[in-house]
């Protein structure tokens, strides 16, 4: 199954609306939500989830809401047009009629722009703005479930169909070009031809009567567009499909103008009226409060009533607990200023271009007179860097430095003046390219800046940055010591980061950037990087922009984080939180910017030969597949896929979707595990490809110039728990257990005469979890030593533990980590192939030899429910809203999170402590070994060989003592000429 490259900023959301209004009044026709005074909410409850989660997760840039408009030209063309859509009783659309009032009034609340154009339909609404879009620079997902869409599909086109909520979710899935043909089996480009034979029941659209959708794809792959299918009717030598086209020739031609979407429909493309706004809360939170929406109420800052339930499942009755980080009704707007510059300037502050030497004498005076400062530095990406933010392929052009809030000086080095005469959008006065654009074609003055910043002259300013007495704060404070460790400094006395304090105070909200801060807790609105240069295609590079608007941009940059942290840390201090931020959180940044420094060697000959025997193994597993199946057909599609799976072999359905039976990996997975073979080589086969993609072909383009090494990205505010997520590349998810991951892994190497050095904590999460529950047989089983897995079999089974078989073993592994994630008897039993009773039977002994483990696991939910929270050891905490959910399965997977958290989180905690004291040992024993890479509860070291002995011992000391727990920490190592070979 092809992966979908998911489409980057800048992007424009186009949402089909009327089908999704349409889903959320029939989906609950027949128990439809209503308010305490009867009113349906059906709509209005399903377009308020639905915007809330869009808006959440993919935070578009562009948005719009696209609806039809009445009869259309394809009324005209033919009458019978969507003639068999069931009509509503009286009832029914006075119901549907008043939602969709209420969806009007949504929208306008957000500030979305409704789009529709008389005499067309929203699909070619949806059509036009996609190509308009596409033109103007934007990444275009158009938001519907509609097949009909597909056929806008093509490179800067992405289909997204949104999923569903509630009891029967489904998740939401992406429609690109490497999965364009996946749906119906033919690419986009033919999907008018497709749906021109076949027809559309639903909107009556003919088809080709006597033709399926098997005999379609066949002759659209054979022939390819319609018409010249038509002119080879004769050619064609299966008598049926035939005999239809030449029986309903016109109708095809008919069917094929009724499904086509038009791309040229006459309304306007007004980029600034489709940027995504910050919503009016006012207005929302009078529109949840009518409407009974008490659960959403906590996302526009409004206060939750004690609600009056009406039965229907729209509202909650409890009170949600908030985060530390509270979300106020939004504060008043400070007053702000225009000046020449075209930077919107907040009307307190004051600031400073600092562009000559004298200046920056006077600047660093004053540094040393405050308690600390804030920082932050403007780059321009290296032409040809593969990521469009990356720290390491940027170069510095200018740094901003806040002494007090209000008082703020900007330090340009490279900038340079752009008279547009290599950029076509500038000549031409292209609006898009933002108010530096603006600056220049209104003849903006050459830049003066400061000498380089290498230079004897700026030698003050490096040493004031390596100081660690001066203390720094920072928003996203690791991507400001990347640059500046690219330009020769080693930032020292990181004291706070305004991104990480959002983080421990709510580390489940969708963002931590600057400006959503900034306009929650001090009701600003920043100026953001596409309104300053533009987007996509005409966006122009920091370095041209003229020095007074670059400083307004970045001074207000500092400002605002010197603010922020003058809110922040008193939060944290009030909920607890400050021990870990200063202790943990920050300190860790430091660490990880050097590891991201340093990157890890991967030998490219290695990856060369790992490409060719992967494509031969991929070969050898697809030619088992034809076997298996008894022909050859195209495994990456899904409606082939279910033929084969289904049809021919007759394989059980487990899962539907909306377009048959699913072939996802979880039904693939229980159809291995009953014994079919076709399932287990499609899983093998998927693997491989994922591993050529994913790994083998990218690893090597991802190698940096300037050292022949990988540099991957840690990020500390993504993940809930408080684990470390890695990315581009991501080198967390490469599999370790078969073979293939295996050998990607021995793609990794250290400098030539050095060695890899890999320290795994043992078996960290069940001694967290013996440590949480002081249970006494878990406790005694851990400072017994040995194998933990065996000494829970011999407790679990009551045998002696030279009796322990090895099948006993591994349900005591299997259990163990079933413990800590929640799993319940349907899902043991599938991992052990035994069945449910007994499944719960073994679950029930568990418990009943290890009762402290379940007294601890139940007093977790309890705790939650009380607090709203749980927490780790080190008082990290995650809150859990889904506890006070109605929804039986948003319920239970609160409750499993409540459980997990505190051990996963805890063990989170430990590695990072353990990293910070790590560093700190190597460096006070001025040892040359670094540390590399963190991979889930491992740490990767890349050494000389006489520093072996000292640094296994410093790492195993350091690990094992990150705390003190009633159990012992254990830490096992290896040495190697790469990193499977360290692991051995």
């Amino acid at each position: 199954m092809a992966d979908v490259t998911r489409p980057t900023a800048p992007r424009l959301f186009l949402i089909d609306g009327y089908a999704l209004i349409y889903r959320a009044f029939f989906a609950l026709l027949q128990r439809p939500l209503s308010t305490s005074r009867g009113e349906n909410t059906s709509i209005a409850w399903g377009i308020a989830s639905f915007l809330k989660r869009l808006l959440n997760t993919h935070q578009p840039e562009l948005l719009a809401w696209v609806h039809d408009s009445g009869a259309t030209f394809r009324d005209e063309l033919y009458p019978d047009y969507k003639a068999t859509r069931e009509k509503l009783t009286d009832d029914l659309q006075a119901d549907f009629d008043q939602g969709l009032q209420r969806v009007l009034q949504l929208l306008a609340a957000y500030d979305i722009p409704v789009l529709s154009a008389p005499g067309f339909e929203a699909d070619d609404v949806i059509g036009t703005m996609a190509a308009r879009g596409v033109e103007a620079g934007y990444n275009v997902v158009v938001v519907s479930g509609d097949k009909d869409f597909q056929q806008l599909v093509r490179p800067g086109v992405w289909l997204l169909n949104p999923g569903r909520g509630g009891p029967a979710s489904v998740d939401e899935s992406w429609v690109g070009v490497e999965n364009g043909s996946d749906r119906l089996g033919v690419p986009p480009e033919r999907v008018i031809d497709y749906l021109a034979i076949v027809g559309d029941t639903s909107d009556n659209v003919p088809g080709v009567k006597g033709i399926g959708e098997k005999g379609a794809i066949e002759l659209i792959t054979q022939y390819g567009p319609l018409e010249n299918i038509l002119a080879n009717v004769e050619n064609i030598t299966k008598k049926r499909p035939r005999e239809a086209l030449q029986q309903y020739a016109d109708s095809a031609r008919l069917s094929k103008q009724l499904v086509t979407i038009h791309c040229d429909v006459p309304v306007p493309f007004e980029s600034e009226k489709l940027t995504v706004g910050q919503p009016n809360t006012d207005a929302l939170r009078a529109l949840y409060l009518e409407l009974e929406f008490t659960s959403l109420l906590k996302d526009v800052g409004g206060a939750v009533p004690v609600a009056t339930s009406s039965g229907t499942g729209a509202t909650s009755t409890a009170a949600d607990v908030a985060p530390a980080l509270p979300v106020p009704g939004r504060p008043a707007a400070p007053a702000v200023t225009l000046g020449e510059s075209g930077v919107p300037v907040l009307a307190d502050a004051r600031y400073v271009t600092v562009d000559t030497v004298e200046a920056l004498a006077t600047l660093l005076t004053r540094v040393r007179e405050v308690p600390y400062i804030a920082i932050d530095t403007e780059t321009v990406i290296e032409p040809g860097a593969p990521f469009d933010v990356d720290a390491l392929r940027s170069r510095l052009v200018g740094l901003s430095i806040a002494v007090a809030p209000g008082e703020a000086y900007y330090l340009p080095f490279a900038h340079r003046r752009d008279d547009g005469s290599g950029n076509l959008a500038l000549l031409a006065g292209d609006t898009g390219t933002g108010i530096v654009g603006r600056r220049i074609n209104a003849g903006a003055p050459e830049p003066v800046n400061l000498p380089p910043f290498d230079s004897d002259a700026c030698a003050p300013l490096r040493a004031m940055l390596e100081d660690p007495s001066v203390t720094k704060i920072a928003q996203n404070a690791k991507y400001d010591l990347l640059v500046l460790r690219s330009s020769g400094v080693r930032v020292a006395g990181v004291g706070f980061d305004t991104m990480l304090a959002s983080y421990v105070l709510d580390p489940g909200r969708r963002s931590h950037g600057l400006d959503l801060l900034a306009l929650e807790q001090l009701g600003h609105t920043m100026t953001a990087y596409d309104t300053l240069v533009g987007k996509g295609k005409t966006q122009l590079p920091f370095d041209v922009a003229p020095v007074d608007t670059a400083r307004d941009y970045s001074c207000e940059d500092v400002d605002i984080t010197m603010r922020l942290r003058a809110k922040l840390e008193p939060m944290l201090a009030e909920h607890a939180l400050l021990s870990l931020f200063q202790e943990i959180e920050v300190p860790l940044v430091s660490v990880l910017a050097e590891m991201e420094w340093e990157g890890i060697a991967i030998d490219l000959d290695w990856f060369a030969s790992l490409k060719a025997r992967f494509a031969a193994e991929r070969g050898r597993v697809e030619q088992a597949i034809y076997a298996e199946a008894g022909e050859e057909f195209n495994i990456n599609s899904n409606p082939k896929l279910r033929a084969i799976l289904f049809e021919k072999l007759g394989l059980p359905v487990k899962k539907k979707t909306a377009t048959g039976p699913s072939t996802d990996a979880s039904v693939l997975q229980e159809l291995a595990e009953e014994g079919h073979v076709l399932p287990t080589l499609l899983m093998e086969y998927r693997e491989i490809f994922k591993l050529e993609g994913t790994y083998i072909d990218a690893l090597p383009r991802l190698v940096h110039p300037r050292d022949r090494r990988l540099h991957t990205s840690y990020s500390q505010t993504v993940s809930a728990t408080g684990r470390l997520s890695s990315h581009d590349p991501n080198l967390q998810n490469i599999p370790i257990r078969r073979e293939l991951g295996r050998d990607i892994r021995r793609g990794f190497v250290p400098r030539e005469g050095w060695r890899l050095l890999s320290a795994d904590y043992s078996q960290i999460e069940l001694r967290v979890l013996a440590h949480l529950s002081a249970d006494p047989a878990f406790v005694s089983a851990f400072k017994a030593g040995g194998d933990i897995h065996r000494q829970t079999a011999a407790i679990i089974f009551g045998v002696p533990l030279e009796d322990v078989t090895s099948e006993m073993r591994a349900r005591a592994k299997t259990i163990n980590f079933a413990t800590i994630y929640g799993q319940g008897a349907h899902a043991l039993s599938r991992q052990l192939r035994i069945t449910n009773a007994e499944a719960k039977a073994f679950i029930e002994t568990y418990f009943e030899r290890f009762a402290g483990v379940r007294g601890f696991l139940d007093q977790c939910v309890v705790d939650a429910r009380a607090r709203g929270y749980v927490e780790t050891l080190f008082k990290r905490r995650r809150y859990i809203p889904e506890l006070k959910e109605r929804n039986f399965n948003i319920r239970a997977f609160g409750e499993r999170v409540a459980q997990n958290a505190p051990i996963q989180g805890s063990a989170a905690d430990l590695i990072k402590i353990a990293m910070i004291n790590v560093r700190n040992a190597i460096d006070a024993e001025g040892l040359a070994s670094r540390m590399l890479l963190q991979v889930h509860d491992e740490l990767v070291f890349e050494l000389p060989v006489e520093e072996a002995d000292t640094l296994s011992a410093l790492v195993k000391r350091e690990m094992e003592g990150a705390a003190v727990l009633n159990v012992p920490l254990l830490v096992e190592m290896g040495l190697g000429t790469d990193w499977v070979s360290a692991k051995a």
